[in-house]
């Protein structure tokens, strides 16, 4: 294609001229579109250095100057006064911090095929005292789980939790289908892996986060353009659980996470 052409020309151009490696390092959630996306652009020439940890500690990696890109999940419309907005507000700043889009993506239960103890909430998993497998504090499916507890006025100790906090996705998936939990809070393509049932209950965005003064670097550039491409809207696709959001797009953090209050203009 094209446009992938492009990006070749890019990375080779930024090498060149601004002596800049073609390996971008990016600290992001746990997440498969985006493993996914390391093997689509490497064949690009684009090395992604992924490496997975907590929404919360991937934002804190990037304002420390560690990576360029951060990757982090919150419910599509997170309200103001959400545990979304309460945790990474204080950790992006409008003007500083650029949104890229990347993906919508399906949160739910993750069940032994044809869900044997029926469940389809949270409040059925706590009546029905199935052994739950939690994510690890700082994670954005942590976060997601506590938000999803109090709406339902529940608390840790309504539910039967196993004996360890699990560290990603897969991991929760595995515990289920190994037999060590009956539930796990994750996303689609983490149960299929595991050839376990899902029962989805929130949709979610993820995006990637950048520095504003970083995003005309050449890899950044590279990484917007491929995500914009037909090979990796084609390849999204095929994955469950996700469809496109905006992909490749920088966005304002005002506009699309308005958690944020201009302040009234004082009269003189």
């Amino acid at each position: 294609f094209q446009a992938e052409d492009g990006i070749r020309d890019k990375l080779v151009t930024g090498v060149q001229t601004c002596a800049l490696p073609i390996l971008l390092t990016c600290y992001a959630s746990h997440d498969a579109a985006l493993s996914h996306l390391q093997g689509v652009a490497a064949s690009q020439g684009l090395h992604l250095d992924v490496r997975f940890c907590g929404s919360v500690d991937a934002i804190r990696a990037l304002n420390e100057g560690r990576c360029l890109i951060a990757g982090f999940h919150t419910p599509l419309h997170p309200a103001a006064d959400s545990l979304s907005a309460l945790t990474f507000r204080p950790l992006l700043k409008p003007g500083q911090h650029k949104l890229i889009g990347f993906a919508q993506r399906s949160q739910g239960l993750m069940v032994p095929s044809g869900n044997p103890l029926a469940l389809d909430s949270l409040q059925s998993v706590s009546q029905r005292r199935a052994r739950l497998a939690l994510r690890d504090k700082g994670s954005g499916t942590r976060l997601l789980f506590d938000a999803l507890a109090q709406q339902a006025k529940l608390g840790l100790s309504d539910f039967v939790l196993t004996t360890q906090e699990e560290p990603s996705h897969l991991a929760c998936a595995a515990a289920v289908a190994a037999g060590t939990a009956d539930v796990a809070l994750g996303i689609a393509a983490a149960a299929d892996s595991q050839g376990l049932d899902f029962v989805p209950l929130q949709q979610e965005r993820y995006d990637l986060v950048c520095l504003k003064s970083a995003l005309d670097s050449p890899a950044v550039v590279a990484l917007r353009e491929l995500l914009q491409s037909p090979t990796w809207q084609q390849s999204l696709g095929e994955l469950p659980g996700y469809v496109s959001r905006h992909a490749g797009l920088v966005q304002s953090l005002r506009s699309e996470l308005p958690w944020w209050r201009l302040r009234p203009k004082t009269r003189r």
